[in-house]
């Protein structure tokens, strides 16, 4: 069996980090109206297109491109880099927001927890939920983070994909296939409460295991690039069946609302999210707002609860406010650390190689 790196090349200049912004913010906007009891024009529509696959599929495309070009630690430097400093500040402004609800003694009161859930917000364990802090805001600091969970667990699998696609033809379809029967089968199967009232299903919806496949689908999509941008022109026509969908679109083929969304809806979306990256005039973003917008607005949001001044204005004004201060504080001084793993390799491409098999 011989193994080659095929390269392949997608635009350097594209509008994914406008598209990550807008995805954050579809996320504060949804988690805003329903905590802060506002109600939001046009709030269904926005449920249309939800943040949270969306990110998994442009993660899908980005770290699988990120590490095929550089599988060294590079990869993991860059990747810790990109998120740990950003959620090491945010999760101190989580313990301001339970001290703001408890008062100051709390902290010295319960040190040792706080520490243990310090450590659990900061590393694998952002689902962790301890019984002192549910009584503040909506019942969790940061009930979002449980994405970064399933996102982290993505960047490690990375390289055992890698690994098994040289010596395993379609990988990546057949592990893809394989989530997407768990994340379709998994609620039906798997409902008794095996741990605080949550299924076995509802723990493995903390890992790329149920999201998987959103992931997948953004590997093959860079994996296929070429393909796809010979055909860009036809992605604008998926917005027809997908808002078809959206009216009588339902379950695990063609759910179209939260982050639930059914296999066919969700593929039509990712076209479109292509088109809008890929297909659309370049307009460059000189800061990027994306992570600290998504990671920051739940603080937000139970600060605003604990202070009973639940706006939803309030909460984007802040949230936005907490989004710059990380990214020139913490996130953009920390991505200044880099090693850049994708290189442009002309004035307008950049080139991913990318592992394929031969059969000798």
């Amino acid at each position: 069996m011989n193994k080659k790196v095929v390269p392949l090349t997608f635009p350097r200049e594209n509008n994914l980090e406008w598209m990550r912004l807008l995805f954050a913010l579809q996320v504060v906007l949804v988690h805003g109206g329903e905590h802060l009891g506002a109600a939001l024009p046009g709030i269904d529509i926005i449920r249309h297109f939800p943040g949270v696959p969306a990110f998994f599929f442009v993660s899908g495309f980005l770290i699988y491109a990120s590490y095929v070009n550089a599988p060294d630690r590079r990869y993991f430097e860059n990747r810790f880099l990109r998120l740990f400093p950003g959620l090491v500040f945010v999760t101190l402004g989580g313990v301001g927001v339970a001290l703001v609800a408890h008062d100051g003694n709390d902290l010295v009161a319960r040190f040792s927890s706080y520490v243990i859930w310090f450590f659990a917000q900061t590393t694998l364990g952002q689902a962790y939920n301890p019984a002192f802090l549910r009584d503040v805001g909506v019942g969790v600091i940061n009930g979002s983070l449980w994405t970064l969970t399933t996102e982290i667990l993505f960047y490690l699998c990375v390289p055992v994909i890698v690994w098994m696609e040289r010596r395993i033809r379609y990988t990546v379809p057949i592990l893809a296939g394989l989530s997407f029967a768990i994340y379709a089968a998994g609620p039906v199967l798997s409902q008794t409460a095996i741990y605080r009232e949550k299924s076995f299903y509802d723990l493995i919806a903390l890992t790329p295991i149920a999201w998987g496949w959103m992931f997948g689908a953004g590997i093959l999509a860079v994996k296929h690039f070429s393909a796809i941008q010979r055909h860009m022109r036809l992605l604008p026509l998926a917005v027809v069946p997908l808002v078809g969908l959206m009216f009588v679109g339902s379950g695990a083929l063609f759910g179209s609302s939260g982050n639930r969304l059914g296999l066919v809806y969700f593929l039509l979306y990712a076209a479109l999210v292509l088109w809008c990256a890929f297909g659309t005039p370049f307009r460059g973003l000189r800061i990027d707002l994306s992570y600290g917008a998504y990671v920051w607005h739940m603080p937000v949001i139970n600060l605003l609860l604990v202070l009973s001044m639940p706006s939803l204005p309030v909460a984007l004004l802040l949230t936005l406010m907490m989004a710059c201060l990380s990214w020139f504080l913490i996130e953009r001084p920390s991505l200044r650390l880099k090693r850049s793993s994708l290189k442009p390799l002309s004035g307008d491409e950049i080139t991913v190689p990318q592992p394929s098999v031969e059969r000798a």
